[in-house]
């Protein structure tokens, strides 16, 4: 009776035990992983390749893939320095692409955090592209009607000091039907974020060949109080400058504010920042009849590079 006992669990609980602990074995993490601090994976998925690049420079893609003069490459895109760790999960069976794709926008997209840029199926371009010369994973290729991407900008928490930075998500179909979900977090220290963005215009004259090359540039070192007031005027000499050195330009001074109010009062109040904005450079002695104007409110959320919420936007008139 005894052996008739031990010879059923041989038969029946040992092969159940290995299954079990196969099963945990390809469940697990490869070494090393983690999620991102503060960021909850898909339920389920695991982590197949995970990655840190301190120090690194970084495209970030804001367009689809494109052919040009030979060369594969996003049809926008823009270029920062940071800390990079890339994540690769794959995801169990049984779930859409759209869930997964949405349940990593939704994180990525709180907090009011900006949507840079979007794509899905055909209109992302070249999947071979995107898995090796956007994300150096080749495991990411797959059917390009199978592909969903999303750039944004994001702050979070990373080794217990708040960061900011962006995100790039992507996720694929195999054509085993296997899938996959990547995201890029280029991280820097809010300072050196601010810094960078500042960095863009720095000068009157590198703020003029932006707006005479791209006809609208966000002018940072403005700040509003609740009340809608200018309490950082920082960037009103440099709007000054530039006017005096360019003594044709004439441009569209644009407020953009995005809020919990009707949007005709946050169109309102954002007309009201870029009328102070005007008043200031106009005290300033430059001829008020160069400069217009107009409040967007939310109607235009996404900017480069980055976050737009509230900001104060120079746009060339024709």
């Amino acid at each position: 009776m005894i052996d008739c006992s031990f010879r059923w669990l041989a038969l029946t609980l040992i092969p159940a035990l290995a299954l079990t602990l196969a099963s945990t074995r390809l469940a697990a993490d490869v070494a090393g992983a983690s999620d991102y601090a503060s960021f909850q994976r898909f339920p389920g998925a695991t982590i197949v390749d995970y990655r840190q690049e301190p120090s690194t420079v970084y495209n970030l893609p804001l367009g689809r893939m494109q052919r040009a003069a030979g060369t594969v490459a996003p049809s926008r895109a823009e270029r920062f320095q940071g800390h990079l760790r890339r994540i690769t999960y794959e995801i169990p069976e049984g779930f859409s692409a759209t869930e997964v794709f949405g349940f990593y926008r939704e994180q990525l997209l709180s907090q009011g955090q900006q949507a840079l840029f979007s794509c899905q199926g055909r209109g992302c371009g070249s999947s071979n592209f995107w898995a090796n010369d956007v994300f150096n994973n080749r495991i990411l290729y797959g059917p390009e009607a199978n592909q969903y991407y999303l750039a944004s900008t994001y702050q979070g928490v990373s080794d217990e000091a708040p960061v900011a930075g962006y995100a790039a998500l992507y996720v694929v179909t195999r054509a085993n039907r296997r899938m996959y979900a990547h995201i890029d977090f280029l991280e820097l220290p809010v300072q050196l974020a601010a810094e960078q963005r500042d960095g863009l215009n720095t000068t009157p004259q590198a703020l003029e060949q932006r707006l005479m090359r791209e006809r609208n540039v966000v002018i940072t070192g403005l700040g509003f109080d609740e009340n809608d007031a200018l309490v950082n005027d920082d960037g009103i000499a440099l709007i000054v400058d530039v006017m005096r050195r360019n003594t044709l330009l004439e441009v569209y001074v644009v407020g953009h504010l995005q809020d919990n109010a009707p949007l005709t009062e946050l169109q309102a109040r954002s007309a009201q920042r870029a009328r102070e904005v005007i008043e200031r450079v106009v005290a300033a002695g430059i001829d008020a009849d160069r400069m217009q104007a107009h409040g967007l409110g939310p109607l235009a959320p996404t900017c480069r590079p980055g976050p737009c919420s509230q900001r104060i936007e120079l746009v060339l008139q024709p």
